[in-house]
């Protein structure tokens, strides 16, 4: 038993060492940016948007509404059938619509992949390709704000992730997520001149990259944080532009937002299993971005020896009572589990003080998200065990319904 403290109690301090480590390494990185940036760029705008004909037209609306002008034929949405309603919706926007050959590659970076390869095929090249979800919707000034980055020589930037709908708690409590992403990981890294994590869409690629690659080379689960993790490796610029703000839907339900959460959580650790190695190589050679790499490298690990030296802990404490009765330990698991529950409603407050500033939320919903949220959180353990049981966990459709933007 003495044993299996001290275990809990190292794995907890070896968790805070590595945040430790991370706080006192002075180091930053070297910004390499683009030195062919085009001061009026050809756009391309892709969309991968399978059986999305409840939402696609607020982005094409949106599309149009840009105070940069956008020619409608260099918007691409992608489609695995012409009978998807879809095709229909683009058609009246006169926009283009790519139908699927390859419907047995089921991932979304191999949506994008097919039709990059038949963009090569017809020698049609851009300056710049953004890519969206389909139930996205763009500020009048996204692009706008977004080509200030390309032509500061980023290679990628990624906008501004908001709510589209601010009316009730799961979606707000879903979309916290990304805003932890954003404004706290990601700003943290433009800080130390670092590279970002992509977290879904909503951001461009130079040209000069998809030209090279001739199609997207990134076709995991997960393709966004895979994509970060190389531009990292390769030293890419990337950079977060907060005044190109775009809205985006999440998950309404709890089976929802546990299938999609599953997936990013097996997409993380099979992206991140496969680039250590190369991203521990490379911290090596002298990179000019060593800060970066080394977070690379590190991904959740600290996160992970906190979580198990926790759980451990607690199971021992419980083991180590003397519990005699049921009601007795239901007594002991309730208290453990108010210490972080209160701890993650703190957590949360702070994260929609913060939102606050940004989005309106009324305070039957503050209330009901600050409640919910850490239950919220502490379920991304139901979605790691699922993840890691379940060997066939694919690009499942998540049915999106037709929103509006709150006020």
């Amino acid at each position: 038993m003495t044993v299996l403290f001290a275990l809990a109690i190292l794995s907890i301090l070896i968790g805070l060492g590595y945040y430790v480590y991370l706080l006192v390494t002075p180091k930053k990185n070297t910004i390499k940016k683009e030195t062919q940036c085009e001061e009026d760029p050809s756009i391309a705008i892709l969309i991968p948007a399978r059986n999305e004909s409840l939402v696609i037209e607020g982005l094409l609306n949106s599309i149009e509404k840009q105070t940069v002008d956008i020619p409608s034929s260099h918007v691409y949405v992608i489609v695995e059938s012409l009978d998807d309603p879809t095709v229909e919706i683009v058609k009246k926007h006169h926009m283009q619509y790519f139908v699927r050959k390859k419907l047995h590659l089921k991932t979304k970076g191999y949506a994008l992949a097919e039709l990059i390869e038949e963009l090569e095929n017809q020698k049609k090249y851009y300056d710049a390709y953004f890519i969206f979800d389909a139930d996205n919707v763009l500020d009048k000034d996204f692009i706008k704000y977004m080509l200030e980055d390309y032509q500061d020589g980023y290679a990628v930037s990624t906008g501004y992730r908001t709510f589209k709908n601010t009316d009730h708690y799961f979606p707000i409590s879903a979309g916290l997520t990304f805003f932890m992403i954003n404004e706290i990981r990601n700003r943290s890294a433009l800080k130390k001149h670092g590279n970002l994590i992509l977290s879904g869409t909503g951001y461009y690629i130079h040209g000069k990259y998809i030209k090279e690659w001739k199609t997207f080379p990134f076709h995991s689960l997960t393709e966004d944080y895979e994509s970060s993790l190389y531009y990292a490796l390769h030293g890419i610029s990337t950079h977060y532009q907060d005044k190109a703000i775009f809205y985006d839907e999440q998950p309404d339900n709890y089976r929802k937002s546990i299938t999609q959460r599953s997936r990013w959580i097996k997409g993380y650790l099979q992206n991140w299993l496969a680039y250590r190695p190369m991203i521990k190589q490379k911290r090596k050679e002298n990179p000019i971005n060593p800060r970066s790499l080394l977070e690379m490298q590190i991904g959740i690990t600290p996160a992970l020896y906190i979580v198990f030296g926790l759980l451990l802990l607690i199971v021992l404490v419980l083991l180590s009572t003397g519990i005699t009765s049921s009601l007795q330990l239901a007594i002991y698991l309730l208290f453990f589990f108010g210490i972080i529950y209160l701890s993650l409603v703190l957590l949360t407050a702070i994260l929609l003080w913060m939102v606050a500033k940004q989005i309106k939320i009324s305070p039957r919903v503050y209330f009901a998200t600050l409640l919910y949220h850490p239950i919220f959180l502490i379920s991304y353990l139901h979605a790691f065990v699922i993840a890691i049981a379940k060997k066939d966990l694919g690009w499942d459709t998540i049915t999106h319904t037709e929103k509006k933007i709150s006020d």
